[in-house]
């Protein structure tokens, strides 16, 4: 394997691991899976392109609208999709329905306001897509950037769970009605989870953008593949989805380079169904232990 292969599966590899992390954001409070995730980290995208293209916006305001429009939709999302069904119960599984039909209005609706065409976005000031050869290396500095952000947040949100409000998070996803029964309100954690967990995937849509495009594309890329980082590295364990991310992205980037790019989608469906026939839960995930 040589070094560029190396490189563009750390690349991609970040981008399935912060998709997967968005999953775990509003699983944890909810256990509902949001199977309308790449339709967001896709309007992120969409939404970045025409506020700093047709707006003029620099990149930071740009990504601030794309981050609050899309984290309002999650939260739209989760009040019209998502909380009626648990309001029944919490094992109630309607939400798969209801995601799905939320996805393809996203998809559809997108679809006919900004076309089929994509859309070039810039990196942030001082980054770069051009790629230089260093010590034979080819990499850009917008790659390397890309790579230690994603360590950065998912540290980030690590932590966050160490606070009250994240352990509040964790008793929710544990048991809503005992939590419920603590004093902790789960139709407010939900409601800010669909929010964050939203403006997240908007944020992985804005990264992703300057080096895959923003097109009515993307969602579907990259959201198999940040569900399977997500299931192989245990659904709710970030540091999993960061570890699984990498090795599907590493993973795919070695199946083109040996075998065929044709063959790099088989390749990794491959190495998810062996990982998660030999580890059900994940690679870091136990049966029935309590996390709270």
């Amino acid at each position: 394997m040589d070094i560029d292969t190396l490189v563009r599966g750390l690349v991609n590899g970040s981008l399935y691991a912060l998709v997967a992390v968005s999953f775990n954001i509003l699983y944890r409070p909810t256990n509902v899976f949001n199977f309308a995730q790449g339709e967001l980290v896709m309007l992120g995208a969409m939404v970045f392109a025409s506020a700093s293209t047709l707006m003029g916006l620099p990149w930071i305001g740009a990504l601030a609208v794309a981050l609050v429009a899309v984290g309002i939709l999650g939260l739209i999302e989760e009040r019209i999709a998502v909380a009626p069904v648990l309001a029944k119960s919490q094992h109630n599984t309607g939400w798969v329905i209801t995601t799905l039909a939320v996805s393809l209005i996203i998809s559809n609706l997108v679809g006919r306001v900004w076309g089929p065409d994509p859309i070039m976005v810039e990196p942030p000031p001082l980054l770069s897509t051009q790629t230089l050869d260093w010590t034979g290396i080819q990499i850009n500095s917008y790659q390397i950037a890309l790579i230690i952000v994603t360590f950065v947040m998912v540290l980030a949100i690590e932590r966050v769970y160490r606070t009250r409000h994240g352990k509040a998070v964790l008793a929710t996803a544990e048991d809503r009605e005992a939590a419920l029964l603590r004093g902790i309100d789960p139709a407010k954690l939900s409601r800010w989870s669909f929010f964050l967990g939203g403006a997240f995937a908007g944020l992985t849509g804005v990264l992703a953008a300057p080096i895959l495009y923003a097109s009515t594309a993307l969602g579907p890329s990259l959201l198999l593949k940040g569900f399977a980082a997500a299931a192989v590295g245990s659904i709710g364990n970030n540091r999993g989805a960061l570890i699984a991310g990498y090795l599907i992205g590493l993973t795919e980037a070695i199946g083109a380079s040996v075998l065929s790019p044709g063959y790099q989608e088989a390749v990794i469906f491959v190495l998810v169904l062996t990982l998660l026939l030999l580890k059900p839960h994940g690679l870091f995930g136990r049966p029935f232990t309590r996390t709270v």
